[in-house]
């Protein structure tokens, strides 16, 4: 987190209570130290997938499901379909049975191995809402992957763009993060300076960049 803790808590201590599952998981990523957004966060991509009207989506890191269930949220009462990419088998494992617990599972294909490899291989313009949680050091290389899969209009957002606010100039932080830190600020100018997207980054949980793909 790059602000307080205690300002994302009270976030979330806004929203409605979330059901069981969502909050067993929370417990379990917590326990376990799993990577997942934050409820504000987790909340916001179910709403932007409920108002876009997407029915296409693509995630880039699945973990246990947490995210993806709140992008299933988003269709809830519609057609749609959520393709999640995570090479980690235990996690995915353990997401499909989420999933299945939470009456979603025919709406969500896992497909497990390297985002990067498996990527080249769907058409372009496949989908109108594509989600990005995985090694922050790959984001570059996610880039360059999903934006040819993104419909016009379409909706991508990247998680964790702001790496605990290490990514403003003048920040102190270890050196081991400095290559990180590095490959982060040039995601963030590539996406940017991006002419085929519009794109604002959001100070929420660890910053989000949303973009959308402008129409020719």
């Amino acid at each position: 987190m790059f602000y307080a803790f205690e300002l994302e808590q009270f976030l979330g201590d806004l929203l409605p209570m979330r059901d069981e599952l969502f909050l067993e998981m929370e417990d379990q990523a917590l326990k376990e130290t799993i990577p997942v957004v934050t409820p504000p966060v987790g909340n916001f991509l179910s709403w932007l997938v409920k108002v876009s009207g997407a029915s296409q989506i693509l995630e880039v890191g699945t973990a246990i499901g947490y995210s993806t269930l709140w992008l299933a949220k988003g269709l809830e009462g519609r057609e749609g379909k959520i393709v999640t990419l995570d090479m980690n088998m235990d996690r995915a494992t353990r997401a499909m049975e989420y999933f299945r617990r939470g009456g979603v599972a025919e709406k969500i294909q896992v497909v497990m191995g390297d985002a990067r490899k498996i990527l080249p291989d769907f058409p372009k313009g496949e989908f109108d809402f594509i989600f990005v949680d995985a090694a922050k050091g790959e984001y570059l290389d996610y880039l360059e992957l999903v934006t040819p899969l993104l419909g016009n209009g379409g909706i991508m957002v990247v998680d964790n763009v702001l790496f605990r606010g290490w990514v403003v100039p003048g920040s102190e932080y270890a050196p081991k993060y400095e290559r990180m830190v590095s490959h982060l600020r040039e995601f963030l100018k590539l996406l940017t300076q991006n002419q085929e997207l519009q794109t604002s980054i959001l100070p929420l949980g660890d910053g989000l960049a949303v973009s959308v793909r402008k129409f020719p």
